[in-house]
């Protein structure tokens, strides 16, 4: 049986090298297809790696087995500024041992059900799906929150005579408002 793990994985500038099933979860062996990367200092093209290790991480799972990445993580050598960066790669946070689209998973399931469901599930602590759960949803808070530009006010009495008021808060250009009983 012939299976293109490339494309089963959708994941940019990567290629699977090797693979192995042990027991029920898979091992996939990376490669990564770019050569340079650049600096983030002095945006110098860097092609001289000084160092490569490779992380285990968690990844989506694949027909229900649970999916292991062996990532290479590469280490430049920037000799303009003399310092050494660390490969940025666009499908997972650094010093994160999950893919940026396992956290989000997680994150959506634990809306919808326990911590401890998922932990279990999943085979991870639950102070660790705890912090997936609060990162993602940190970062989803960060996208939908941006001031508005233009807001407009109104109070009105929710009980006639009762000195109940309501205040609306509406965004001029997107719409949206919030009530503020």
């Amino acid at each position: 049986m012939w299976i293109n793990f490339d494309q089963l994985l959708d994941l940019p500038n990567v290629t699977v090298v090797n693979y192995q099933k042990i027991a029920q979860t898979i091992f996939l062996k990376l490669a990564l297809l770019n050569e340079t990367i650049e600096c983030p200092n002095c945006h110098q093209t860097l092609d001289r790696i000084n160092q490569t290790e490779y992380n285990l991480v968690r990844d989506l799972s694949i027909l229900g087995n649970p999916v292991y990445l062996e990532v290479p993580r590469r280490q430049f050598h920037c000799q303009k500024c003399q310092k050494y960066i660390s490969e940025r790669l666009s499908f997972m946070r650094l010093r994160q041992h999950h893919t940026i689209r396992y956290e989000s998973m997680i994150y959506e399931r634990v809306k919808n059900c326990s911590i401890e469901e998922i932990s279990r599930e999943e085979g991870l602590g639950w102070e660790e799906v705890e912090l997936i759960f609060n990162h993602c949803a940190k970062e989803l808070e960060k996208e939908e929150w941006e001031a508005p530009e233009r807001i407009s006010l109104d109070e009105f009495s929710n009980l006639k005579g009762h000195k109940d008021f309501i205040t609306t808060v509406v965004d001029l250009d997107k719409k949206n408002f919030t009530r503020c009983d």
